[in-house]
């Protein structure tokens, strides 16, 4: 997760960099340095979702968890659908807002299933094709 959220977080800087350098070669156009920023804003606050939904949709993991060797799939093991990869990326809130109960979830839960795994009906595996060491 802290690769992931590093990656989110680089994305984001990014975008608030590319907002800030409008406002310095643009100062006279008034209108562009206020709806240009703005409009960046408003992408960067779905960057997240998107990143960890488009992630696990089209390839059944982030970064994150393929340097960790791991893999999102559904209950029975098959691919996650993409309506489910959507619905897990908006539920990571879930597990997130109190203080990360829904993350720590992992440590007590019999099948290591976050709350958000729960939400979605997914689960986190080794994958097989990771060779290790």
């Amino acid at each position: 997760m802290a690769i992931d959220l590093g990656l989110v977080s680089l994305l984001a800087v990014a975008g608030g960099s590319l907002a800030e350098l409008i406002q310095i070669l643009l100062p006279k156009w008034v209108w562009i340095t206020t709806v240009v920023p703005v409009a960046i804003g408003m992408v960067i606050s779905f960057v997240p979702v998107a990143y960890f939904f488009l992630s696990v949709a089209i390839a059944g993991r982030t970064v994150g968890k393929a340097l960790m060797g791991v893999r999102v799939v559904g209950l029975k093991g098959g691919r996650l659908p993409p309506g489910r990869s959507l619905l897990r990326a908006f539920a990571y809130l879930v597990s997130l807002i109190p203080l990360a109960a829904g993350f720590l979830w992992v440590l007590v839960d019999r099948d290591r299933r976050a709350w958000h795994d729960h939400i979605a009906g997914s689960r986190v595996v080794y994958d097989s094709s990771v060779r290790r060491g």
